[in-house]
């Protein structure tokens, strides 16, 4: 008998919890019907057994295994894992409860063994010191077999040694319980054997192990079959006792019957099987489990919870050592906002960004007389076919310089053209020169461009960052990884990520505005843009904006390329509300780019509309134009953003509690 006050090592077993199912059965509401997707389970694991559960596909093995990590709950009978239950009493079986799902849950780019030193930091409990950390690792890998791949990246590995590696994980903490969903199912047969030796070694060792397996060249190493068919329960024993049991002599054969004969034929012989047994006094499968020892429920890690902080500190390790290992990403990392700026240099460098312009205003009344007494003699001018006609001496004189110049006699007679000077005359327009500036067209173009730029590297970036560590997070979370601390390395992560490269991108562009300049160019018209430090600035932030927009995407996707796919419906948006193609001047599209567009307040912040800017060119109309308040109106994006994004984890890691 183990006294709970005792405070067992990081790596000390905790010993094999006993499983108990008693009328267990889940359903769901489907078109108005309720749709069983578990039934009348009953099963009893004994501590330290190895069970294999099998059955064909939609029989209910994965919908099981969630009911017994407590993600589905019980709608009718009940589950319970050492007596606890594993929705409500969740926290108690932390540490306690290991999982390997069919996905690898190690980051590729790191050595195994750096790899497991930073699970070791997220499974074991605060106070566990370097040498237990590290006798743990030693163990595990000692235990699957990887020992001599501990320098080696995981992506490198076979997939046999990949999945040994994920094994390793989660039996750092020496869980009383290892359920292991498909996790063979990739593997050839040869690695398949291994992981199910590995398996049942475990289980000789005193650890409950069961495996959800397709593959029935190895199931012999169990030492029962639970065996499931549309929900139900049809066979719960030894693989002979099974073959005997449906009157064949493969177990592939059994599945065949379940396909062809009614299911409910196959689970009334079960039920009347387990009768029989219990009639003639044998072992029943539902009695109490036999030399069960008093566990230390509490565990060790809620002992010692692993503070956020930590957890924090540990993710942003582990993040920028396996982006700097990954010499690929890395590359991308570095040369994507290089090749990007060099783009935009090559696509503005025939710019003339000090192009003039002539700005007009709306006639004065003497010049409206003036216009109109000179239109009507005009008129008289271009009006008839043959010259010989006229007799006014003035039209005349039109007339001979006209006939002399037929292309602005064509301009004159053209429908337009009368009504220009009619709008004119009634100030509907703007038409006599007032002065002339410096044309802003070259230059808010290049800073909309760049704006844009930074956007997709900010989404392109967001859009991975969680989808392609799904299996990780959501298993790390089951041993108390905190939302906000993995929320906010993310963030972390990205956001140095992003002003590298917005640095990158931005010095590149100076640079080559430079040399241009140097060499007899031009560069952008200072009266225009804020200056480079500002820019800088404003196109960080705004992509870490998208950056978050991006990531909320990743946390609900469930592949990379599902998130590829969805980045220009993330980057039309920011075209769109972004200012510089649509003027935003107020209305709706008001509303949804200052909600929604971190674009536009980038574009807002870098830019200056000047005095005096034709209102062709004013993409706010009549706004204000101080700085802080597009600063304000930026982060306060980002930090709902990332709100966004944190309750989104938190949604899609629904069942998992810590």
């Amino acid at each position: 008998m183990t006294n709970s006050n005792d405070k067992p090592s990081s790596n000390e077993n905790h010993g094999g919890l006993s499983i108990l199912a008693e009328g267990l059965g889940v359903s769901i509401r489907f078109a108005g019907e309720e749709k069983h997707l578990l039934k009348d389970v009953d099963f009893l694991i004994e501590p330290g057994e190895f069970i294999c559960i099998l059955g064909p596909s939609g029989a209910g093995k994965t919908t099981l295994v969630s009911a017994m990590l407590g993600q589905r709950n019980a709608t009718h009978g009940k589950i319970r894992i050492a007596g606890r239950d594993p929705v409500t009493e969740f926290r108690r079986l932390r540490g306690l409860v290991g999982y390997v799902p069919q996905q690898d849950i190690c980051p590729g780019a790191l050595p195994c063994r750096r790899a497991f030193n930073y699970a070791a930091l997220i499974r074991l409990p605060a106070d566990t010191t370097s040498n237990q950390l590290h006798q743990a690792i030693d163990q595990a890998m000692d235990d699957v077999g990887i020992s001599h791949l501990q320098y080696t990246p995981i992506d490198n590995l076979s997939g046999g040694e990949k999945k040994r590696c994920s094994l390793a994980t989660e039996v750092l903490s020496s869980p009383g319980l290892l359920l292991v969903d498909e996790a063979t199912s990739s593997l050839d047969p040869a690695s398949e054997a291994r992981i199910m030796d590995l398996l049942a070694k475990r289980a000789r060792s005193g650890m409950t192990v069961v495996c959800v397996t397709h593959h029935l060249d190895n199931v012999d190493r169990a030492d029962k079959l639970i065996i499931l068919a549309k929900g139900r329960v049809v066979w719960i024993g030894t693989q002979t006792e099974a073959l005997q049991h449906f009157g064949v002599s493969r177990l592939s054969d059994v599945y065949l019957l379940l396909e062809d004969q009614p299911i409910e034929q196959w689970a009334e012989k079960w039920v009347t099987y387990r009768a029989s047994l219990k009639a003639g006094k044998v072992e029943g499968q539902l009695e109490q489990p036999k030399g069960m020892t008093t566990l230390r429920l509490h565990s060790v890690a809620n002992e010692h919870p692993i503070g956020q902080v930590k957890q924090f500190s540990t993710l942003v390790s582990r993040g920028f050592e396996s982006l700097l290992r990954d010499r690929v990403n890395l590359a991308v990392t570095i040369f994507l906002p290089i090749l990007l700026a060099l783009a935009v240099f090559v696509g503005f460098r025939d710019t003339n960004y000090s192009a003039p312009f002539m700005m007009t205003r709306n006639l004065e009344n003497s010049e409206k007389d003036v216009i109109a007494d000179l239109w009507g003699d005009i008129r008289k001018a271009i009006a008839p076919a043959d010259a010989s006609t006229l007799e006014d001496k003035t039209a005349i004189m039109f007339r001979v310089f006209l006939d002399n110049h037929p292309a602005l006699m064509e301009h004159l007679k053209a429908d337009h053209t009368e009504r220009i000077i009619k709008d004119a005359i009634a100030e509907k327009i703007p038409l006599a020169p007032d002065r002339e500036i410096i044309s802003p067209a070259g230059t808010h173009k290049l800073l909309f461009v760049i704006n844009i730029s930074i956007a997709i590297l900010g989404v392109l970036t967001g859009v991975k960052e969680i989808v392609k560590e799904r299996p990780m997070w959501l298993l790390e979370r089951r041993h108390g990884l905190a939302v906000l601390a993995y929320s906010l390395s993310k963030l972390t992560i990205v956001g140095v990520v992003l002003f590298v490269q917005v640095g990158l991108f931005s010095g590149v562009m100076e640079m080559a505005d430079a040399l241009r300049v140097t060499l007899g160019g031009q560069g952008p018209a200072e009266l225009y843009r804020r200056g480079p430090l500002i820019e800088f600035g404003f196109n960080w932030l705004s992509a870490v904006g998208c950056a978050l927009l991006g990531m909320i995407v990743s946390a609900l996707i469930q592949t990379i390329e599902q998130g590829f796919l969805a980045v220009p419906l993330l980057i039309v948006p920011h075209l769109l509300l972004g200012a510089r193609i649509l003027p935003i001047r107020g209305g709706l599209l008001d509303v949804l780019a200052k909600t929604f567009s971190p674009v536009y307040w980038a574009h807002r912040g870098v830019s200056s509309e000047g005095d005096g800017v034709p209102y062709v060119w004013q993409c706010y109309g009549p706004y204000n134009d101080a700085m802080w308040i597009p600063l304000v109106g930026i982060l306060l994006q980002i930090a709902v953003a990332f709100l966004v994004l944190t309750l989104v984890i938190k949604y899609r890691s629904k069942g998992i509690q810590s």
